[in-house]
């Protein structure tokens, strides 16, 4: 039975342009560090991707650096911003509904003697007053605050918090976790308030295990993460819109209490009485799959959803939440179809 996906957010259907692209460039099999024509070949394509990317990012294709995926790019961001301020502070600013592969360094950092304030989201909103608080307090080595949520769609404000670092004064770098965010919503040239930006292929329709860290004219001394042959410029050696479609997609029939930033291609909702596990295996048995959070907090939910909890939402609404994630290639019939099991699914259980 074919799917009816509703799970792009955890990873999206791959596009045929990029299925194309990946079967030209495994034609051009020469190493894009050899100076033999197979090289210069492959090295070529490697030189078109990275200003394609430097071109949605508006910024220069020296500062596009490729990586194995969302994760990577921010453990380098992270880790590698650490070292490269840390002597200045021992302070970083993040939120408490950060994605794991943010979550899990800063704790790893804090075990190294790093100090973590995380600004509040709740209602879906950072605590920017928070934020100007802290800065008058201490100085800060770096700020990193994702801008959409992976679990709820809310979109989080990074030029404001741009403009309340340079407006108090803090020489803190800014980076921005933008897996999610990533040509689903205007760039609004986030390149030009953001010193660091990561990027995952697979949540836009590409591969998985390709991602991307945008590094900034400011964090260019960023140390490497990976020592080896001095690619991606020393810094990771080894081998080399459709907006309103979705907007209508997401409002077909649907009608839930979203923040005033949100994403237009991801729903978060609860059904009140059908907890989670139970709607997951009714949509399923239909061939509907949908999910109860971000793929990549599976094993946190079991001691509950930390970034739900963040946003102040009961308990009641977190054990029956669903998370609801679409892509261009979804359409108006299968949202109906969504739709209606969504009311038989709550029909059924009352």
């Amino acid at each position: 039975m074919p799917y009816l996906y509703f799970d792009s957010a955890a990873t999206a259907p791959v596009r045929p342009g990029a299925l194309r692209a990946a079967a030209k460039a495994c034609e051009e099999y020469g190493n894009p560090s050899s100076l033999h024509a197979a090289g210069m070949n492959a090295r070529r394509l490697l030189d078109a991707g990275r200003a394609q990317v430097a071109r949605a990012l508006k910024c220069e294709p020296g500062e596009v650096l490729f990586t194995g995926g969302g994760t990577e790019s921010n453990n380098q961001a992270l880790f590698g911003l650490a070292k490269l301020r840390g002597k200045r502070s021992k302070v970083v600013i993040s939120t408490d509904s950060e994605h794991p592969s943010v979550e899990e360094p800063l704790k790893e950092l804090e075990r190294q003697g790093f100090t973590v304030r995380r600004l509040s989201t709740k209602n879906g909103v950072p605590d920017y007053d928070g934020l100007r608080r802290i800065l008058a307090e201490e100085p800060v080595a770096f700020v990193s605050v994702m801008r959409a949520n992976n679990e709820t769609g809310a979109v989080y404000d990074l030029p404001r918090i741009r403009r309340i670092l340079d407006e108090c004064g803090s020489d803190a770098l800014l980076h921005c976790d933008d897996v999610q965010g990533f040509l689903k919503i205007p760039q609004d040239r986030l390149s030009a308030c953001c010193d660091l930006i990561s990027l995952s292929a697979h949540k836009i329709g590409g591969l998985k295990g390709v991602g991307a860290l945008y590094v900034g004219k400011r964090a260019h001394l960023l140390p490497a993460l990976l020592l080896g042959g001095g690619q991606e410029n020393g810094l990771r050696s080894g081998t080399e819109n459709v907006e309103e479609a979705l907007r209508r997609l997401r409002d077909s029939g649907l009608h839930f209490h979203l923040p005033d930033a949100h994403l237009p291609n991801l729903l978060h909702l609860s059904i009140p009485g059908v907890q989670s596990a139970w709607a997951l295996n009714f949509l399923s048995e239909r061939g509907i799959c949908v999910s109860a959070g971000s793929a990549c907090s599976a094993r946190e939910r079991k001691k509950g959803n930390r970034v739900l909890k963040a946003y102040g939402l009961p308990d009641a609404e977190i054990e029956t939440s669903l998370r609801l994630s679409f892509s261009e290639q979804n359409t108006m019939e299968e949202c109906a179809v969504l739709c209606d099991a969504l009311l038989d699914c709550m029909k059924l259980r009352k």
